[in-house]
């Protein structure tokens, strides 16, 4: 037991600590960080903190109260009232407006105002006015129904049968299972090469050979499958933490986020079914390399178990109008396609609890077979320097 977990721990601190590893590992939280620092001065640059004047001929802004606070990194407009438009007019000619708004005597009516300026003003300033007029039309009603009207509608679209529904919520909600089927296809395509080509190399400078005198063949695959797992573990852990810790401090700050939720019984299924799926494709990538005697075939082999995986993906239209579909039930059930499957159905309508049952029971099966049968191909072909070991040959043969 000792040797297995030396070969598990070798095998993990030789892939993480690599400069490749962790550089991939980092990638991705940078460039997020890259890319909410790019939104964010963006946002800062759209929003111009040049006053926004304005001349009331309605009384409605008589005694006005200011317009709610921007969120940041939003920066709060100023509002100015003018008694004519003549000082308006040489005041946003001189820069000191960035725009101003004439308000009819009609205004309660019609609803109507002019909006004159010599540069559009970006969509943010004028989106903080409207608020501002909202703010004082509001101003005379009980708090609970300015409140009730200042935060809009939520239109819930559902199916006659109560299986779908659809609305800004929901749609937010798709989010998880989304980010957590792309983190497993890349984690799982990382870690899963390294051990693929990890196998290829010690058979082809003969490492194996010196290996196996000092354990089990047994041993040595399940330290390295284990090892794989863990690096697999390690690399959509710090992503996760990374994004989780992104959404719940974007909600925030972005509007449209502000819905999201994390359902436990959503977390709980989506691990339910990746785990086995992770160990299920580890196997079949350490069979790859146990098979082919080169890594460049080993590769092209690769991109027949990843093209099932991405299926689900492809076909998400379907999901979207029919997530209980024959076609998406069938997908759900087969190996390769249904951890994503599950994640996309998941985010779209309420899964049977037999269907998510049936699929666990399959994945486990499924990686349960795979290990089995990298055991069985490394046996037969650790010795076979520069040659490929068949398929056939793994099934067949009787004895090993």
């Amino acid at each position: 037991m000792s040797k297995f977990w030396r070969i598990a721990y070798h095998e993990y601190s030789r892939h993480v600590f690599r400069r490749r590893f962790l550089l991939a590992l980092f990638s991705v939280p940078l460039v997020m960080v890259f890319m909410v620092v790019l939104i964010i001065v963006i946002i800062r640059m759209d929003s111009n903190p040049t006053p926004i004047g304005y001349i009331d001929h309605s009384g409605l802004l008589a005694n006005s109260i200011p317009q709610p606070a921007a969120k940041w990194p939003e920066r709060t407009v100023p509002m100015r009232a003018y008694t004519d438009e003549t000082s308006a007019k040489a005041d946003l000619q001189a820069g000191k407006l960035q725009v101003y708004y004439i308000i009819p005597e009609d205004y309660l009516q019609s609803g109507q105002a002019v909006q004159i300026y010599l540069k559009e003003p970006k969509g943010i300033a004028t989106q903080q006015f409207d608020a501002f007029l909202t703010a004082n039309l509001l101003a005379n009603q009980p708090a609970e129904i300015a409140n009730r009207l200042l935060d809009g509608s939520n239109l819930i679209v559902q199916s006659t049968d109560k299986s779908r529904e659809a609305s800004q919520d929901r749609f937010i909600n798709i989010l998880l299972p989304l980010l957590a089927g792309i983190l497993f296809i890349v984690g799982m395509s990382t870690s899963s090469g390294y051990l693929m080509q990890a196998v290829v190399e010690e058979k082809e400078n003969r490492t194996m050979e010196i290996m196996v005198t000092s354990v089990s063949p047994g041993q040595l695959m399940s330290g390295k499958v284990i090892a794989d797992i863990a690096i697999g573990v390690t690399q959509l852990l710090v992503w996760a933490i990374f994004i989780i810790l992104a959404l719940v401090i974007g909600k925030n700050y972005i509007p449209f986020l502000s819905g999201l939720k994390f359902s436990g019984e959503m977390v709980g299924v989506i691990i339910a079914v990746m785990v086995p799926a992770f160990i299920m494709i580890s196997g079949l990538m350490a069979a790859v390399g146990a098979t082919v005697s080169e890594g460049s075939e080993g590769q092209q082999i690769m991109g027949l178990f990843t093209i099932p995986i991405w299926l689900p993906y492809i076909l998400i239209a379907v999901f979207i109008q029919h997530p209980n579909s024959p076609l998406a039930i069938a997908l759900s059930f087969f190996p390769l396609t249904a951890p994503m499957t599950i994640a996309l159905r998941i985010g779209f309508t309420t899964i049977p609890t037999w269907q998510v049952i049936v699929s666990v029971i399959i994945l486990v099966l499924s990686a349960i077979g795979a290990v089995w049968l990298v055991g069985r191909a490394f046996r037969l072909g650790m010795l076979r320097y520069g040659q490929r070991l068949h398929w056939k040959e793994i099934f067949s043969h009787q004895r090993v």
